[in-house]
Formats: C-alpha cells, structure tokens, sequence
C-alpha cells in the first residue's frame, strides 16, 4: 500500500502465551540474598496491531476537488442521504457524480454544511455537498453606486471628463449611464448624469426628483455640485444627491426608490482624472448583475466552497467538514481506505477545517501512504532471518535424537 492515498500503516507486537516456573523466587534470609524464579516461555502471541496516523507525504495534483489535511482531522463519509451512518477518511481524492455530489472514489458523499443564501448562514445539519451546473444566481437590481478616483485640479474651466456604468434592474436588464464631469470653478465641478438608449438615445437625470428628463442635452441646472476643500470633497458644501430613478427598457424597470450614489472617494488634485464609477457601495454590498449559472468553483484552506458563475458573481456554496478524534488509534478499519469509530476511540468532534487541531485543507493536493518502503524491507529481512533461525531447531532437534538412537547401539 506504499501508493494507495491515504493510506495508514501498521505495526505487530508480539508477546509471551504463558510461562513454566521450574523455580519460584526466593526471599534474602540467614545471610544470603534473595534468588530470582526461573522460567521458561512457552510460546508466543500477538500483543498488539497498532495503526500509525504519522501524515504522509503530499502529492501535488492541481485537481480542485483533490484534497488534503494539514493536521489531524478526518473527512467524513456517508451512504446515506441523512448521514445517520458515518465513516471516516484521510483520503482526499474526491470526484463529482453526476448529480454534482461531491463524493469519494467508492461512491461515498462528502459531509458538509449547505450554505442558505436567505439567511447568510450555513446550516447546521451534516448533509452532502453538492456542487451543480445548474446552480444559478438570480438577477439583482443595482442599489448603489460608488465613484472614486481623481479629477485633475488642473483642468480648464468648462472642460469635462466622461465616465461610464452599466447597471441592472431585477430582471437583469442592462442600463448604461454616462457620468459627465465639468470643472465650474476653481473648487466646484459640474455632474450631470445621462441614460444611453439601446437605440442611440439619450435622456439626462433631473437633479430634483432623479428621474429621466425628455432633453437630449445637458440641463442649465447640473445634476448636482461637488465641492473641493484641499482636494477632498467638502461634505458641508456638497449636498447628498437625489437618487437616480431609471426609466425601464426591455420589459424591465426599477421598484426600488432608485440608486444611491457615493461622490465621498472623488479627489481633485494635480495629477491625471482617473475618476471611475462601480456598481456596489464600498463593500460591493448592492452592485446588481444578470442571471448566472455555475461556471467553476473552488474550495479553500477552511473547507468553503466558493462558486464562479457567469456573471462574474461569486457565491458560497457549502462548507466541508471534519472530524477529530480523542484516539484515532482507537478506530476500526473497515475497506476502501474508511475507518469507524469505536469505543475505544472516543466521539467523533465535527468542526470547521483549521480549528481545534483539525487542520487546514490543502485543495489541489492528496496525502499519500505513510508507509516507508526502507523501513518495510528491513522489517521483511529480519522477519526473514528470524523464520530461517527458528527452521533450525527442527533441524537441530532431529541431530539430538539421532544421536539417542545412536548411544543405544
């Protein structure tokens, strides 16, 4: 088993059967010292067959549902859906089923904890994860929006710089914003904000309800002001805008009361504009997308399984666990690399990956056997000559008879 992933080895010990006393020991009496029992041992048993959990050796595979424990813990297996019957491994060379489930080479699903996207918890029953292609996100109206950057202190008066946004409503439907930023002053710039039509049309926001004007061109009254105090945003001076409220294209329209904006990360120093507009408040909280369906995932150190879908969104999906034991010398093998608990080895403690001696995953890797061939030789030669030296006595035991036979003669 020096390639079989996971793998445990063992070690045998050996002890006596019984012993014959031909002389029992003797008490210090009179003057003389004590004397020691004499004894002969007649035969010998197994003492012990103990499993070494040593960690093997880490092979690098680059598979992301390949996987590895840095510590002491153990994945944990089930057939059952329920995960009433358990078992237990250190082999980490994981597949995805047909249906998605993440499951060991005998078929055997992976335990974890479902992540509710409607809570933002995980859930707190043991269950398989499963990880499909037809998992999906679903659209989301854009909330927010943050502009950051730099607009050039040295730029002209009247002199603009145009910046572009996509956002969403919750159909998915894409709207595509224009930010024009004009200087006024020395201190003060101009916003105005405009919605492209996918037929080339143009409206702009009116800076007192944030609804669509029917204009085409920019307003005499700007969207709104900002205002510059040594090159920061003066929050005094400058007033929180009025949410924009977009006209719906496509069958889609906002519900929501309209999108906040955030001018508080804008500059204006001498240097290059570099002003920039994203969807989502500084955290990315309310950013808004299109429907997504799984592309690929990936699993980190902590057993969180991260999905990637198609638009560009990336969502938790479960949570791998693992199981630590009082005395993992104390479990029972059972085949196919699994092991189950006894009670010798005490209950099985379930936790998150890299907390209470567990140990972190190691995604893209697996642990191999902890056998050393070296050793195992060895092992095998002086078990080897110990069998030829035992051989010997019948050998010997015939030449003493044989030579009985021959005093009689």
């Amino acid at each position: 088993n020096v390639n079989t992933v996971g793998f445990k080895g063992q070690r045998v010990t050996f002890q006596e059967v019984f012993n014959q006393t031909l002389k029992g020991a003797g008490s210090p009496q009179d003057g003389k010292g004590g004397t020691n029992p004499q004894q002969v041992g007649l035969g010998i048993s197994i003492s012990t067959i103990d499993t070494f959990f040593a960690r093997g050796a880490v092979q690098r595979t680059d598979n992301n549902t390949d996987l590895a424990i840095n510590g002491d813990g153990f994945f944990i297996l089930s057939d059952q859906n329920d995960f009433g019957r358990c078992y237990y491994t250190r082999a980490g060379n994981f597949t995805l089923d047909q249906a998605g489930n993440l499951v060991a080479s005998n078929g055997f699903k992976v335990g974890g904890q479902v992540y509710n996207r409607v809570t933002g918890e995980y859930e707190k029953e043991l269950t398989g994860i499963k990880i499909s292609k037809t998992d999906s996100v679903p659209a989301s109206a854009t909330k927010n929006i943050t502009v950051e950057g730099n607009l050039n202190s040295s730029t002209a008066v009247d002199e603009s710089y145009t910046t572009n946004c996509t956002v969403y409503d919750e159909l998915g439907n894409e709207y595509k914003l224009q930010y024009e930023f004009t200087k006024n002053t020395d201190n003060i710039w101009d916003v105005n904000i405009k919605h492209i039509y996918n037929d080339g049309s143009v409206s702009y926001f009116d800076n007192s309800s944030g609804g669509e004007t029917e204009d085409a061109t920019a307003p005499t009254t700007p969207y709104m002001q900002i205002t510059f105090a040594s090159g920061k945003v003066d929050t005094a001076a400058t007033p929180n805008p009025v949410p924009i409220v977009i006209t719906g294209e496509n069958g889609g329209t906002f519900t929501a009361e309209g999108i906040v904006l955030d001018f508080s990360s804008l500059t204006q120093f001498s240097n290059e504009a570099t002003t920039s507009v994203h969807r989502g408040d500084k955290d990315g909280n309310g950013a808004g997308n299109k429907m997504g369906f799984l592309d690929t995932f990936s699993i980190g150190p902590t057993g969180e399984v991260f999905g990637i879908y198609t638009n560009g969104e990336s969502q938790k999906i479960a949570k791998i666990k693992v199981a630590t034991f009082k005395n993992p010398s104390g479990l029972e093998k059972t085949s196919e690399n699994m092991f189950q608990m006894t009670n010798n080895s005490g209950e099985a403690n379930l936790t998150d990956p890299g907390t209470g001696g567990s140990g972190s995953l190691n995604p893209g890797t697996l642990e191999m056997s902890n056998v050393d061939i070296s050793r195992e030789f060895t092992e095998m030669i002086t078990t080897q000559r110990g069998f030829q030296a035992n051989s010997r006595i019948i050998t010997t035991s015939d030449e003493m008879l044989q030579e009985l036979v021959n005093m009689k003669r």
